[in-house]
C-alpha cells in the first residue's frame, strides 16, 4: 500500500469558523463545530479548522485519497499548528503520521485514511484536534469504510476469517464446494499418511459447522482400514454430496488383495452414506494392480459421475470413470464405465469438466522430465476425441493446471502454476479455443503469468472465476522467500492481458488455501489449512473476499 497521500482535493467544505470553549481549562480552547459561533465569554480562537464532514475510503493497496484540511489562523496568531485524529477505528491509519504539523504560513495539509483489509467496515465518528498558540481546536468529521475491489470480508467470521475447529488430528482440506443454499462442503483427509480417512465436514454460510451434518458438521469414514482420502467434491441439484479420491480396497470389497484403488462415494444432505448409490453409498475400483485415483469429479447434464485421475498401466495414464445416478459403471462410456487414454510418459488428470453433449474434457500434465500441461477430451461413448487435443510442447515453463472451466462461448480456462527453469514459481492462467487450440489472443500467446503482491513470492492459483464484466479473479497459494503462506488475490483483465490489481493477504499464522471458487452472491472463497499463531497444529479455515 503506497502511503504517500495523493495531492489535496476539495473537499467541498463548509469552512465555518471555529469557537471557543468559554468552560475549558485556562490556555485551551475549543471550537463550537455546531454553530460555528464563539461561545458567549469567551475570547476568539487562535484558528479554525475545516475539511469535509463526510468522508468514505475503502481498502485499496496500492492507492489512497486524501481530503484536505484548511487552517484559518486569527490575525494575531501565525505560528504552527499541530493536527492530530482521536477515535480512529482499529485496522486504520492516516496518511501522514500523527501529529501533523501544519507551519507557519501554511493554510492547509492532505489528510487521509488507510483502512487495511482487517478494518471493519461501517460509519466511525473522528475527531480532528488541532493545537497551537494556546488553544486546542476540535472538528467532527464522519469517516465512512467501505470494502474496496477484493478487499477481504471483514464481516465474515472473525476479522474475515473462520478457523474450523473440527477435533481431529492432521486435517488436509483438498476441495470444496457450495451449496445452493450458501453453505460450504470441504472435503479432504484426517490422521497420518497411510492411515488417512475419508474426512467430509460442512459449515453454514458463516464459517461455523453445520450441526445437523453428521456429527457436529463432520463425517469421517474409514473405507478398508487402509489409507483412504478424497481430492475432490460436487453438489448434485438435489443437495446430495459426492466425493472422489482413492482408497486401499479391491472392486467393492475390502476382501482379498487390495491395490490404491478409485474411490467414489456419496452422502445425503444430512450427511449419512446415500445407500441408493451402488448399495452402499460407497464405490471403489480396482483398475489395475497398480495406483489408480481420482482427483476431480464433476455431474453432467443427465446426472451421471464423472471423476478424473490417473491409472497405472505400463506408466501412468489419464482416466475418467463414469458411473450412473445409481453409482454403477456406465456401460455407455467404454463398455465399463472406464476410459483411459496414453498421453505420454506420466500422465495424471487433475481436472474435469462434462460438457452438454456428454463428452468430458481432461486437463492434467504429461511428464518425462516436465509437467507439460496437457487437455484432452473423451467422447460421450468414451473413445478418444481426436479432434481436441492440446500439448504444450516447450521446454520451460512446466505448467501443473488446478482449475478447468469452460466458458460460455465455448472456449476453455485452465487455472494453475508455472515452475520456470531458474526455479521461479509463478500463477498460471491459459485459455484455449474451444477445439483446445492455443488462444494467442489471450494474454502471451495464450497465457499468463503473474504473483500476488510482492517481488520473490511463488504462487499457484488454487481456484477462478469469472466476473459479471468478464475479468477474471483469481486466488493463489502465495509463498514468500522465507517460505510463509499467504493469500492471493488476483484480477486480470478479460483478455489476460493486464492485471487489474494484485495482493497477498497475511492473515495471522501460515495458511495454505487450496481451493477457491466465486459464490452465488460474488464473494471469492478460499478454503485450505492453517496453522495459528501460537500453535503447531493445521487446522481448516475458510474465508471470502469482495469480487466487486
Amino acid at each position: 500500500m503506497d502511503p504517500s497521500p495523493t495531492p489535496p482535493r476539495d473537499a467541498g467544505v463548509d469552512a465555518g469558523t471555529g469557537t471557543s470553549d468559554g468552560g475549558s481549562d485556562a490556555g485551551t480552547q475549543e471550537q463550537d463545530a455546531g454553530t460555528g459561533e464563539p461561545d458567549a465569554g469567551g475570547p476568539p480562537p487562535a484558528f479554525t479548522l475545516s475539511t469535509a464532514s463526510e468522508q468514505t475510503v475503502r481498502f485499496n493497496p496500492s492507492t489512497s485519497t486524501a481530503f484536505a484540511v484548511q487552517v484559518d489562523r486569527d490575525a494575531a496568531f501565525t505560528g504552527a499548528v499541530s493536527l492530530s485524529v482521536e477515535g480512529l477505528p482499529p485496522h486504520v491509519r492516516t496518511t501522514q503520521a500523527l501529529p501533523v504539523i501544519i507551519p507557519e504560513g501554511a493554510t492547509s495539509t492532505p489528510l487521509g485514511y488507510i483502512p487495511d483489509e482487517f478494518a471493519a467496515y461501517g460509519r466511525f465518528s473522528l475527531k480532528l484536534v488541532g493545537e497551537g498558540g494556546g488553544t486546542r481546536v476540535e472538528f467532527p468529521v464522519t469517516l465512512e469504510v467501505q470494502p474496496g475491489s477484493a478487499a477481504l470480508d471483514s464481516a465474515f467470521g472473525t476479522e474475515g476469517v473462520a478457523t474450523v475447529e473440527l477435533g481431529l488430528p492432521a486435517v488436509k482440506i483438498n476441495g470444496m464446494a457450495e451449496q445452493a443454499d450458501g453453505k460450504w462442503i470441504l472435503v479432504g483427509s484426517t490422521g497420518a499418511t497411510g492411515q488417512r480417512d475419508v474426512l467430509v465436514a460442512r459449515l453454514l454460510a458463516d464459517g461455523t459447522p453445520d450441526a445437523t451434518f453428521g456429527t457436529q458438521g463432520v463425517v469421517v469414514s474409514d473405507i478398508c482400514g487402509g489409507d483412504d482420502y478424497v481430492d475432490a467434491v460436487a453438489v448434485q441439484s438435489d443437495g446430495r454430496i459426492v466425493v472422489a479420491g482413492g482408497a486401499i480396497a479391491g472392486t467393492n470389497t475390502c476382501s482379498g488383495t487390495k491395490y490404491q484403488s478409485v474411490l467414489l462415494a456419496r452422502f445425503t444432505s444430512a450427511g449419512a452414506l446415500d445407500t441408493t448409490f451402488g448399495g452402499t453409498g460407497v464405490r471403489t475400483l480396482q483398475i489395475s494392480t497398480g495406483i489408480s485415483t481420482l482427483h476431480a469429479v464433476t455431474v453432467d447434464a443427465n446426472g451421471n459421475i464423472v471423476g478424473a485421475g490417473t491409472v497405472e498401466s505400463d506408466g501412468l495414464d489419464l482416466l475418467v470413470v463414469r458411473l450412473t445416478p445409481a453409482g454403477v459403471p456406465d456401460t455407455t462410456f467404454s463398455a465399463d464405465g472406464v476410459a483411459s487414454m496414453d498421453v505420454g510418459r506420466e500422465d495424471d488428470g487433475l481436472c474435469v469438466a462434462a460438457e452438454p453433449d456428454g463428452k468430458v474434457v481432461v486437463a492434467g500434465t504429461s511428464t518425462g522430465s516436465l509437467d507439460t500441461l496437457v487437455v484432452r477430451r473423451f467422447n460421450a461413448n468414451g473413445t478418444a476425441d481426436n479432434s481436441f487435443r492440446y500439448l504444450a510442447a516447450f521446454s520451460s515453463p512446466d505448467l501443473t493446471p488446478r482449475t478447468l472451466r469452460r466458458l460460455p462461448n465455448g472456449s476453455w480456462l485452465v487455472g494453475g502454476k508455472a515452475v520456470f527453469s531458474d526455479g521461479d514459481t509463478q500463477a498460471m492462467v491459459a485459455r484455449l479455443t474451444a477445439s483446445a487450440g492455443q488462444d494467442t489472443s489471450f494474454g502471451r500467446e495464450g497465457y499468463t503469468y503473474f504473483t500476488a503482491g510482492f517481488t520473490g513470492v511463488r504462487d499457484t492459483a488454487v481456484g477462478t472465476g469469472v466476473l459479471a464484466d468478464g475479468t477474471l479473479a483469481v486466488a493463489t497459494w502465495s509463498q514468500d522467500a522465507k517460505g510463509a503462506s499467504g493469500v492471493g488475490v488476483v484480477h486480470l483483465s478479460p483478455n489476460g492481458a493486464s492485471i487489474l490489481r494484485s495482493h497477498r493477504t497475511d492473515l495471522p499464522g501460515d495458511e495454505q488455501p487450496t481451493a477457491a471458487l466465486l459464490d452465488a452472491q460474488g464473494f471469492l472463497r478460499v478454503a485450505g489449512t492453517r496453522i495459528p499463531a501460537g500453535k503447531s497444529e493445521a487446522v481448516p479455515f475458510v474465508t471470502r473476499f469482495h469480487p466487486y
